[in-house]
């Protein structure tokens, strides 16, 4: 097989593909309640010859394509979900819900996975092993995600996985990937700091105990986690991002919940970050008499690419997008993303895919309400992962 007729097949599906994904767009749906999504999803797997299993791990779709001579299998992950953000961009198909958006291009990587799905199953008596089509969802709802849900019920297994790949849309130009060989992405961690004082009133302060006052205490102190427990070469982020409390203007509160994230590279900084939050929780506020406590939920892990696999990505594509559109990233970015639980189970790559051009420029900044996306990707993409499932599994001339 040559890589014309893959790009044939391409050229033949990409404008349903196009209106697939608008659909999407239109409807978009949180993680956790995904129920049309997958539906549409279903809908078009069912027209291919792949065995479809639902519900797995919630919504999730499994789809696996069986080509010849057994072989490899390599899993394509797709995430479906979307965002709680109200869209302002004015496209002949925005979100018709209200509040809710696909701000992160998920309705571009199912899309593009299902494309991927069509164009194989069309050659999948020349493919000489499997692929297993992912399509998850909850992605967006750390620190649990769906991707655990879904290995939960089983989709690493039957036929078992050899290597997964995934790519995300990215503010890069259109025709680009860019990844990261070994450490990848950050940890993404939750942590919940609630304070419990006593209330009084605003002119009497001594007859309570401000748990406002030691809040803020708090906060100040964190920000030394980084400045002086670690050291000028390590990298992690400690952020609160939420600040409740109080009820009148006049009354000294009695309580405070302060709500954040920690994004860290390895597990030993994220330990002592967790040593270091309990320490000043605990102890500012019993010094100020009130009652500290630390909800530190571990989040999705540091994703890894797998250093083998990231120089077999690079060969394949180069060849495909020109050696210049592949970007190898000098630093690992601090964001959570739960393809990282695959990436631990078995060999992987996860890249970002270029999605910006003239049109849009400047609008493609992931969780924004003017997030816009370039459709000429979807057909990079489609690309991207059949050139390199097909590379894997030796199917080329």
């Amino acid at each position: 097989m040559k890589f014309s007729d893959i790009e044939n097949v391409i050229d033949k599906h990409i404008n349903e593909i196009i209106a697939f994904r608008r659909d999407l767009h239109e409807h978009p749906e949180l993680g956790g309640n995904e129920v049309r999504t997958s539906s549409k999803v279903t809908e078009q797997l069912k027209k291919l010859p792949v065995k479809i299993r639902e519900n797995i791990g919630g919504h999730g779709i499994i789809a696996d394509l069986t080509g010849i001579e057994g072989g490899k299998t390599i899993l394509l992950r797709g995430d479906m979900d979307a965002l709680p953000i109200n869209e302002s961009n004015d496209l002949s198909f925005s979100s018709k819900v209200p509040d809710i958006m696909h701000a992160c291009g998920h309705d571009m990587h199912t899309s593009i996975i299902l494309g991927t799905a069509i164009v194989l199953s069309e050659l999948k008596d020349k493919i000489k092993g499997n692929v297993k089509f992912m399509f998850q969802p909850n992605e967006e709802s750390a620190p649990i995600g769906g991707s655990r849900a879904m290995m939960e019920d089983g989709l690493l297994e039957n036929p078992k996985v050899d290597e997964a790949y995934a790519l995300h849309v990215f503010g890069n130009p259109t025709g680009t990937v860019a990844f990261r060989p070994g450490v990848a992405n950050s940890r993404s961690d939750r942590i919940t700091i609630e304070i419990k004082g006593k209330s009084s009133h605003g002119s009497l302060p001594g007859e309570g105990r401000d748990a406002i006052v030691t809040a803020a205490n708090i906060i100040s102190s964190i920000q030394t986690i980084i400045s002086r427990n670690m050291g000028p070469c390590e990298n992690a982020v400690v952020t609160i991002g939420k600040i409740t409390g109080g009820s009148r203007y006049n009354v000294v509160s009695d309580y405070v919940k302060l709500e954040g994230t920690v994004r860290t590279f390895d597990t030993g900084t994220a330990e002592l970050i967790k040593k270091r939050l309990n320490r000043i929780v605990m102890d500012i506020a019993d010094a100020y008499e009130c009652v500290g406590t630390l909800d530190y939920q571990d989040g999705y892990d540091f994703m890894f690419n797998d250093l083998t696999l990231s120089d077999e990505v690079i060969k394949s594509l180069s060849p495909l997008l020109g050696k210049d559109n592949i970007i190898i990233q000098p630093n690992p970015l601090p964001a959570g993303e739960d393809f990282s639980f695959i990436t631990k189970k078995v060999p992987s790559v996860f890249l970002w895919l270029g999605t910006e051009t003239d049109f849009n420029k400047g609008k493609c900044i992931l969780h924004n309400p003017e997030f816009m996306a370039d459709e000429n990707s979807i057909k990079v993409g489609i690309k991207v992962l059949c050139k390199i499932v097909l590379d894997r599994l030796n199917s080329l001339e």
